[in-house]
């Protein structure tokens, strides 16, 4: 049997169809597991057995891939579930976000490295905790609660992704924190 010679150009198809969707599920996988930096379009076509330019043709630019990973980690996080008191909305708020930032605590801080990343399900959820510590706080006009809660999540979320796994704060100890914060906010 004759040897099939590869030529340059249009790649062979291939048995599966690529889509962004792929692409992205393929790279969110990378960044749960190795970070951000481990994500580049030649390793994404190495893993799905494309091109690298048939990544960049389906994602667009790093800057967009990123951007719809964000979005794609994210999505969902605020729901239309909403307590009548504030501090059980923000206590469901941050615990839920502190969960998937755990999960994806690279793509956080590339976020917050560059905002443009942020996806409107954040900036729908920082607007509601925005409205709930006011309510809480009698109208918190400087953000100062706000300010403190997502730093303090922030916080939580970067140092159990930096302790050895064992050594890692659990989600009790953030929850138990958040409670005291929000009950000395109360009114």
């Amino acid at each position: 049997m004759a040897e099939r010679r590869r030529f340059a150009g249009r790649p062979e198809k291939t048995a599966h169809k690529l889509s962004s969707k792929i692409i992205l599920e393929a790279a969110l996988s990378i960044a749960r597991n190795e970070g951000v930096e481990a994500i580049s379009f030649r390793r994404l076509s190495q893993d799905l057995k494309v091109t690298a330019m048939a990544v960049s043709y389906h994602v667009g630019g790093r800057h967009k891939m990123l951007t719809d990973l964000v979005a794609l980690a994210f999505r969902g996080l605020v729901g239309d579930h909403i307590e009548e008191k504030p501090e059980a909305n923000l206590r469901r708020l941050l615990s839920d976000y502190c969960h998937r930032a755990l999960q994806y605590s690279s793509l956080v801080r590339a976020m917050l490295v560059d905002p443009s990343l942020m996806s409107s399900d954040i900036k729908a959820l920082t607007q509601e905790i925005r409205e709930n510590t006011r309510r809480l706080n009698n109208g918190d006009e400087g953000d100062v609660l706000l300010n403190l809660l997502v730093d303090y999540t922030h916080g939580f979320v970067f140092a159990a992704a930096a302790a050895p796994r064992e050594q890692s704060p659990a989600d009790e100890e953030f929850l138990r924190s958040l409670d005291w914060v929000l009950a000395k906010a109360a009114p």
